[in-house]
């Protein structure tokens, strides 16, 4: 709060200066100690290098498990990845909370896991699901315009490794199709659409 309010400050100082040659001296001994660290600079002449691909910092401690309305909609939300049932479904933690995912507008074929038999490419999708997910620094959900959850209390989202849009991925390797579209949790069909057609040109995988 210091901070902020000595920032505030140093903002009027400058706008009372600007335009007036006699304050030059004073201005580049502001400058100076903004370089130094004493103060923001950023707050008085604006950051010329944000840009709205920036990951913005959501709040999510009011989470208990089940409340998922206080999660922000068309935003990137860090999640832990504990486990992947297969390549389209996955456990993930929240504030000590964990969460059942299934992946938005994209089917991965059945494991099987009754019969034992799993589909062709079932087990390639759920190892290229780990993969991804492993090996990013940090997983983030991002929930559409619509429900929150399926009819199994299962989060509807999108998923992302890092800056690895997944669910596209996985459509993009010919080891998920686009399926189950239920608006108006579709803003992303045109992208998978694409992804999906890159992949049955190329017949990849399931494509095969």
């Amino acid at each position: 709060m210091a901070k902020r309010n000595t920032t505030n400050s140093l903002e009027q100082l400058f706008a009372s200066l600007k335009g007036n040659k006699r304050n030059s001296l004073l201005i580049v001994i502001l400058l100076i100690a903004g370089f130094l660290g004493i103060f923001d600079l950023d707050g008085i002449f604006g950051d010329n290098n944000t840009t709205s691909n920036d990951l913005t910092v959501v709040e999510t401690s009011a989470f208990n498990g089940s409340n998922f309305e206080v999660l922000p909609k068309e935003m990137l939300v860090p999640v832990d990845f504990v486990s992947a049932r297969d390549g389209d479904t996955i456990v993930v933690e929240l504030n000590n909370h964990r969460i059942n995912v299934r992946y938005l507008i994209i089917d991965t074929p059945e494991m099987n896991y009754d019969t034992h038999q799993p589909d062709p490419f079932a087990e390639e999708a759920k190892e290229a699901n780990i993969n991804y997910l492993t090996q990013a620094d940090q997983v983030y959900l991002e929930f559409d315009v619509g429900p929150y959850t399926d009819n199994y209390d299962r989060a509807l989202a999108y998923v992302y490794a890092d800056e690895i849009f997944v669910n596209e991925a996985l459509v993009e390797e010919g080891l998920a199709t686009v399926r189950y579209l239920n608006p108006p949790n579709v803003s992303r069909e045109q992208a998978l659409r694409e992804a999906e057609r890159n992949a049955q040109d190329q017949q990849l995988n399931i494509w095969e």
